[in-house]
């Protein structure tokens, strides 16, 4: 007889244990997801990709979110050549990957092509920049006076 109630009380606590091990395993997978899911969302916020969360970083929490969110539509707009910039630099870096493979690298050649990267990224940026500044100039006085605060206080 003790024996029987040693092995049910001992199958009782393994199954309590495998009960508590799933639940945890799920709400760990749930706060997660939710984790990840929030991530994720963060840098779709303006859409200009990569470029434009950079040059507009400076503007989160000193403006609305609804200002952020049309000089970001406005930078997408104004920077249209920016698809074809993007590409030009696509081209430039596959070069620069051929030029520093092979087994006795030109460095002349490659430097050559360091500099074309970075004057296509530099008209990049001023680009993005001068869409940028036209946009919030034309926001009203009232809410471009946020920008001279100190977000950090």
């Amino acid at each position: 007889m003790t024996r029987s109630i040693f092995h049910a009380r001992r199958r009782w606590l393994g199954t309590a244990l495998l009960v508590s091990l799933a639940l945890n395993a799920f709400f760990i997978g749930a706060a997660a997801t939710e984790v990840i899911t929030a991530a994720a969302a963060v840098p779709d916020r303006h859409a200009g990709g990569m470029l434009y969360r950079l040059d507009l970083r400076w503007l989160d929490g000193r403006l609305p979110d609804a200002a952020v969110d049309k000089i970001a539509a406005d930078v997408e707009r104004g920077a249209s050549g920016a698809d074809r910039r993007f590409e030009h630099l696509r081209e430039l870096r596959a070069d620069l990957g051929d030029l520093v493979a092979v087994p006795i690298p030109d460095r002349a050649a490659i430097n050559g092509k360091l500099a074309e990267i970075r004057t296509e990224l530099d008209r990049l940026l001023a680009e993005t920049q001068a869409a940028t500044v036209a946009s919030v100039l034309a926001l009203p006085p009232e809410t471009r006076a946020g920008l001279a605060a100190d977000p950090q206080g």
